[in-house]
C-alpha cells in the first residue's frame, strides 16, 4: 500500500469513528427526558462561537467509552456496540505510526501511561489493507446498531 493509499483508508476510518460517536450521542439525546430530543443539531449548526446551548449528550465530553457503555446500557435495545472499538480509536488518536525503509506496511503502536519507570505496550499492528478495510466493517456494524435504535 502506498502513501496514498495508507491516508485514505485512514481518513475512511477515521471518517468511520467520528459518524459512530456523533451516532450514539445522537441516540442517547433522542432519549426521553434528553434536553436535546427532538433536535439533531439544528439549533446549533450555525450557531455562532460563544452561543449557549442546553447541556445534553451532544455537547457532553464523554469519550467514547462512556458513551458505548451509556448506549449498551439502555435497557430496550437487543445488539450492544463492541467497547474495543475504543482500543482502535485511541490507537489512532494516540497511537505512534510509522515505517522503517524496507516495511511495505506502517505499524501503530500506542503505549500505556508509563509508571515506575516503563511503558506497557497497549496497542501494536500492522496497518494493511486488510487491516484497515476489518476495521472499517466493525466500525460500521457499530454505526448500524446505532441507526437501528435512532429510527427502528
Amino acid at each position: 500500500m502506498d502513501h496514498r493509499e495508507h491516508a485514505e483508508q485512514l481518513g475512511g476510518l477515521l471518517g468511520n469513528l467520528q459518524s459512530l460517536e456523533f451516532s450514539i450521542r445522537l441516540c442517547l439525546a433522542q432519549m426521553p427526558g434528553s434536553p436535546a430530543r427532538g433536535v439533531y443539531g439544528d439549533d446549533f449548526r450555525e450557531a455562532s462561537v460563544g452561543t449557549l446551548i442546553p447541556d445534553s449528550d451532544m455537547s457532553s465530553f464523554d469519550s467514547l467509552w462512556q458513551l458505548i457503555k451509556k448506549f449498551n446500557d439502555l435497557p430496550h435495545h437487543t445488539k450492544s456496540v463492541d467497547p474495543s472499538l475504543v482500543d482502535l480509536r485511541d490507537a489512532l488518536a494516540h497511537g505512534r505510526v510509522f515505517a522503517g525503509p524496507d516495511d511495505d506496511h506502517f505499524r501503530i503502536v500506542k503505549f500505556d501511561k508509563p509508571a515506575n519507570g516503563s511503558a506497557r505496550i497497549s496497542y501494536n499492528q500492522v496497518m494493511t489493507e486488510q487491516w484497515f478495510i476489518e476495521g472499517k466493517r466493525r466500525v460500521r456494524e457499530a454505526i448500524e446498531i446505532v441507526a437501528s435504535e435512532i429510527a427502528p
